[in-house]
């Protein structure tokens, strides 16, 4: 039972969504619950940003039930007000049986938000200029007796509002259309999956941030403004305060720069960008403001100045901006006017891409990437060669200096270097990057030329990118955050969100803290055991066995455990242990019956009964008896097979019923582990 699911793989989606809502619908036994209500949540989960089913917060409660629902649930308001409790008991659900994400809010934080946001519910509903434009016509049409459901009558319906013969608010509708075409629909597009990451202690990168630059001028700006400073009538730095703060603060501006027998004189501070850039700096992070033409401290932000990591990462968090990524040693802002134009936009995914890279990345790559996105920005017909060749220099060389300055801030490290294989795998005329003929070949021959530029966030700019990127509600996986997690949400995160090596560093954390491998194992096979559903009783077996020493051993153990036992045969199968012949009747049948549950939480009911259909139906009867007699642990996995079983249409045998069993190599599964 997956809780992840790529956009793109909405069959396996939909058969998890119907799954769990038999289910759940099962668990709640007496509770009315509405699967269109239950199917409308799982509908917001998948089509988010970060795509988890299980993941729920106080905000993503309200946003359901105040912005997606009314948006999207075709459903009359009066019809609808039993849709904060079926959320109620699903979320509730979500926790019983250990799908909830740990990452999430607590339960009883969810319960006060859905009694706080059920409040407004039915008049969010009812407010037309909350739908969709999709719901606004299947609402339109019930008002005018047609029921949706009819294609037939639903096309007849439609004909006659091209027609002119139906009467709607067109005013409405005007302002539904308007705003789905500034927001997409409000589904926002999924972001790519972040891979773990290991960060330092926050007193290591406390330290870090202190041997910062930007740590050390900013508070020096601020001792040197001291009762305060007056300002020009533009609202400038004095020239003289500013030829003081240049050597004070080490900005490397250019004062007066002499180039060839030409002296130009520095006429304003407006001239030193990079002491413009960090006094605007300072402003915003609210630690200086203006005040009736004098440049004053920000009392109550004095705590922040004293703070070196929370100081660092607020003035982190202030970028882009052309004038903080100007180097000191520039006289003109020139140097930055190609990259400036479009750095808000670039900037932030360059830092998102080097987030997590396990490998340092080559900056032809991303000069590359940049050059793209600008002709995408900034658009001009009919560059010829030579301008076109001389504009992608100077984006690249723009990139340089943001990287030199990034590094000068602390976010980046620099180096010369052989790039990994990895940045050339996707690359070539039939490679998955999709890189027009000629940026292709140019890094085909930059990245096989041996050393190249290399660029690697710092943890101090790993760990304020991830703030960010959790903020936008992306997930970012930090290893040791679960240490406190329920052991199913630990397992059934790490067995879909991350990788081997940071499942193991992250059950390793957790063992530490749960009383050590004796006391801690016990507490996550007990969860593995409890899980209702079996391909995620498997996922979450698969990663604990390949996260602690000695896995193969614990699975041995495991092949005669009652509820397990099953799922231990399968992996140990896969794992090269034995083979299906070699096992006995009753623990083939139960691994069969293993196989068809699998199967059916996979696939869905349908997937169970094509896979009968494809044997031979004297066959299919003594096999279907047979599993469900096997004294398989699953019953509610054998409830549905029955069902399945009693309705299946015999058909003539073109699959052997194990062909789907696998039964990866030992060699292949060790690949997998390592």
């Amino acid at each position: 039972m997956r809780m992840y699911f790529e956009p793109e793989d909405s069959e396996a989606f939909e058969a998890a969504k119907d799954l769990l809502i038999r289910r759940c619908t099962a668990w709640a036994e007496h509770d009315d619950l509405d699967p269109l209500a239950l199917g409308s949540a799982l509908n917001f989960r998948h089509c988010s940003i970060d795509g988890r089913l299980g993941y729920w917060t106080a905000g993503l409660v309200e946003e359901f039930l105040l912005s997606y629902a009314p948006r999207a649930l075709s459903v009359p308001p009066e019809e609808a007000g039993h849709v904060p409790e079926n959320l109620r008991l699903f979320l509730r659900y979500l926790h019983a049986t250990g799908l909830a994400d740990p990452a999430g809010d607590p339960l009883a934080d969810l319960d006060a938000a859905i009694t706080k946001a059920g409040a407004g519910f039915a008049a969010a509903m009812a407010d037309e200029l909350n739908f969709g434009v999709a719901k606004f016509w299947v609402m339109t049409a019930f008002r005018h007796g047609v029921d949706p459901a009819d294609d037939v009558a639903m096309e007849r319906f439609l004909d006659k509002v091209r027609a002119g013969k139906v009467d709607y608010n067109a005013e409405v509708l005007e302002k539904i259309t308007a705003r789905h075409l500034l927001d997409g629909g409000g589904l926002p597009e999924r972001a790519v999956p972040q891979l773990p990451v290991s960060l330092p202690p926050d007193a290591e990168l406390a330290a870090a941030a202190e041997r910062t630059p930007v740590v050390a001028r900013l508070r020096a700006l601020v001792e040197w403004v001291g009762d305060g400073r007056a300002l020009t009538s533009k609202g400038n730095l004095k020239l003289a305060d500013a030829r003081e703060l240049v050597g004070l603060l080490g900005t490397g501006d250019r004062i007066d720069p002499q180039i060839g027998d030409h002296t130009y004189r520095t006429q304003s501070s407006e001239d030193l960008p990079v002491l413009t850039g960090l006094v605007g700096l300072a402003k915003e992070i609210r630690v200086l403001r203006v005040v009736k033409g004098k440049l004053v401290r920000v009392a109550k932000n004095a705590k922040l100045l004293r703070d070196s990591l929370a100081l660092w990462t607020a003035a982190f968090g202030s970028l882009p901006s052309p004038e903080l990524v100007t180097r000191g040693n520039h006289w003109a802002p020139e140097y930055t006017v190609i990259f400036g134009d479009i750095i808000d936009v670039v900037l932030p995914d360059i830092l998102n891409t080097l987030y997590g890279f396990p490998e340092p990345m080559p900056v032809v790559r991303l000069e590359e990437t940049v050059w793209l996105s600008f002709l995408e920005t900034i658009w001009y017909a009919d560059l010829d060669e030579p301008t076109e060749a001389e504009w992608r220099h100077g984006v690249g060389a723009d990139l340089r200096r943001v990287f030199a300055t990034l590094a000068e801030f602390g976010a980046v490290t620099l180096a010369t270097g052989v790039p990994d294989p990895i940045f050339r795998a996707d690359l070539g005329p039939d490679g998955p990057a999709g890189f027009p003929p000629d940026t292709d070949a140019r890094l085909r021959t930059a990245l096989s030329s041996g050393a190249t530029e290399l660029v690697t966030l710092t943890p101090l700019a790993a760990r304020a990118v991830r703030v960010g990127l959790i903020a936008a509600g992306r997930h970012a996986p930090l290893v040791g955050e679960l240490s406190d997690a329920e052991p199913a949400g630990l397992l059934g995160t790490l067995s879909e969100h991350y990788t081997p090596e940071a499942a193991k560093a992250e059950l390793a954390g957790w063992l530490a803290v749960h009383g050590g491998r004796e006391h801690g194992l016990p507490l996550l096979l007990d969860a593995v055991r409890r899980s209702p559903f079996r391909t995620r009783a498997r996922a979450m077996l698969d990663v604990l066995v390949q996260g602690v020493p000695d896995g193969a051993a614990v699975l041995r153990k495991l092949r005669h455990d009652p509820l397990l036992g099953p799922i231990a045969v399968q992996l140990l199968i896969d794992d090269g242990e034995f083979t299906m012949e070699e096992l006995g009747e009753g623990e083939a049948l139960r691994g069969i019956a293993e196989h068809f549950i699998h199967l059916l939480e996979a696939g869905g009911l349908d997937a169970v009964s094509d896979a009968l259909a494809a044997i031979p139906p004297d066959e299919a009867r003594g096999l279907t008896a047979n599993l469900l007699a096997s004294g398989h642990p699953d019953e509610a996995g054998l409830a549905e097979l029955r069902e399945v079983f009693t309705r299946r249409r015999p058909g003539h045998a073109t699959v052997h019923p194990l062909g789907g069993i696998s039964r990866s190599s030992k060699k292949a599964r060790k690949k997998r582990r390592h």
